[in-house]
């Protein structure tokens, strides 16, 4: 799909641009671009980024909102290692906001003041962190939030340049209606979200209930509950919910190392573990291949832990501040990358045991730069 799009914030910049010769190392004729904005597309439509590095000098970082969990570890390294492959990238920057919106807006404030041409979001504030990162657009840096979902609140062009991210409606579809399959459309299920206010929860959310919607004989019991995306305070959460609700036919989470904590809920508590629909994980492999013996309701269907949607964002972004046209995908939809139902070996949940636990094996990374993260 061609989309040229002329870029809002390149065209009130112009007159700035024509007079100085650069700003932000953006060049005057850069002021049109194909971003591909609204493509949609898959993990095999993923291409290099030397062709996007281009030549003028940059500097990139990423604004975390919440960086303590093993999964935006392996993201931020994915972010760095992506970089490391522009030579003209000078400098590499990465902030975390520790769950705090305002420090979230400081962190994208501090990194404009320091004049970065690249800032890519998480913004785990959802619509709070959007003023934020309008300035920052006006102030002529290249901000993409990635992994929100396509509805994310702002104005493309002006509040941030685009989007990149999962069809995070479509990971609920799916995950929702292998639940509903599996169950024959009858049984009681929770959710399990991660920070208040989380844009990936919320799109995640439209999916699931789009589905369940179907079903009237299918529950949602909680969902989604705040877990805060961390295993510790989900074994927490789950264990409340297993003394409340006797009968628990499925779980589905947005997180699959937080899927840990649940899992471990339901041992101590003597239950059966249910269908378990979630992003893939080496830990909740093993588990699952350990397990499944003993709980024979336990089948898991997992879509990918998706933190090399970050490397897409980081080209997106590059390729925007040095003029050059990027027709990758920005949307990117995610199929099941394991489904203990299946008969393909290939879609048996997997577990390495030379891995550590934490590590996510859909992820961009190499082996060894997992067990390096991890070490």
């Amino acid at each position: 799909m061609r989309n040229t799009v002329k870029t809002t914030r390149r065209a009130a910049l112009a007159f700035a641009l024509a007079a100085s010769g650069s700003l932000y190392g953006i060049s005057a004729n850069s002021a049109e671009v194909n971003l591909a904005k609204d493509k949609v597309g898959k993990p095999a439509d993923m291409q290099d980024i030397s062709q996007f590095c281009g030549t003028k000098e940059i500097k990139v970082a990423l604004a975390d909102g919440y960086g303590a969990n093993s999964w935006r570890k392996i993201t931020r390294a994915e972010f760095e290692a992506e970089a490391k492959k522009c030579p003209n990238i000078k400098e590499v920057r990465y902030t975390d906001a520790q769950g705090n919106v305002q420090k979230a807006i400081s962190d994208i404030q501090g990194l404009v003041a320091q004049k970065f041409d690249v800032i890519l979001v998480f913004p785990d504030g959802g619509e709070a962190v959007v003023r934020a990162m309008r300035k920052a657009t006006a102030a002529g840096a290249v901000v993409i939030p990635y992994m929100v979902g396509a509805n994310f609140p702002g104005e493309r062009g002006t509040d941030f340049e685009m989007v990149v991210t999962e069809s995070v409606d479509a990971n609920g579809r799916v995950k929702a209606q292998w639940i509903a399959d599996h169950l024959k459309g009858k049984g009681n299920v929770i959710v399990l979200g991660g920070t208040p206010g989380n844009p990936t929860s919320a799109a995640e959310a439209v999916g699931w209930k789009e589905v369940f919607a179907k079903y009237p004989d299918i529950k949602v019991l909680e969902g989604p509950v705040t877990t805060n995306w961390d295993p510790a305070e989900t074994q927490r959460v789950m264990s409340g919910l297993l003394a409340k609700y006797p009968q628990i036919d499925a779980v589905y989470s947005d997180y699959g190392l937080g899927s840990m904590g649940a899992l471990r809920a339901f041992v101590a508590a003597g239950r059966k573990v249910p269908l378990w629909a979630a992003q893939d994980a080496n830990e909740l492999g093993c588990f699952w291949q350990e397990n499944k013996a003993d709980n024979p309701d336990f089948q898991m269907g997992n879509v990918s832990g998706r933190n090399w949607i970050v490397r897409l964002a980081l080209r997106k972004a590059v390729a925007a501040s040095q003029g050059i046209d990027n027709t990758e995908p920005s949307i990117i939809e995610l199929p099941l990358v394991e489904d203990s139902f299946s008969t393909d070996a290939k879609l048996q949940p997997a577990c390495d045991k030379s891995l550590p636990s934490d590590a996510l094996l859909s992820s961009g990374l190499s082996v060894e730069e997992l067990k390096a993260l991890f070490e």
